[in-house]
């Protein structure tokens, strides 16, 4: 479903599953606006194509849609790339991004990916 089909008066409806494995849920709220994404875990070698392709597909959910990081308690160097790659498909807000994300980010030379999770301490780039 497309925002451009959603009337602005619908109530969001349930949470779907997107991707679940021992590691890693992925899960989508379509809302009026965004829908969100929301991925509660780790990414890995282990599961990071698997993610690539999940939110690959989550395109055709919405065109409008926020990746909340708030849940991601790790990711390596091939979740990062999984992430920058959805984020490089269309246009995707990134919220309440872990600490340890944005400097593994930072590291990799994104000094600037979506928004800090709420008391990281960290400010929101005037970009975003």
């Amino acid at each position: 479903m497309t925002s451009g089909a959603r009337q602005d008066h619908e109530a969001p409806s349930s949470e779907h599953l997107l991707y679940v494995d021992h590691m890693l849920r992925v899960t989508c709220t379509v809302m009026p606006g965004p829908s969100v994404i929301r991925l509660i875990g780790e990414i890995d070698g282990c599961n990071s194509a698997e993610v690539s392709r999940t939110l690959s597909h989550a395109w055709r959910i919405d065109d409008e849609l926020i990746m909340d990081l708030g849940g991601l308690t790790f990711a390596d160097v091939s979740g990062a790339r999984a992430l920058l790659a959805f984020t490089a498909a269309g246009p995707v807000q990134v919220r309440d991004v872990p600490h340890q994300i944005r400097r593994l980010m930072g590291l990799m030379g994104v000094p600037s990916f979506g928004r800090p999770a709420p008391g990281s301490g960290q400010g929101v780039d005037p970009a975003l």
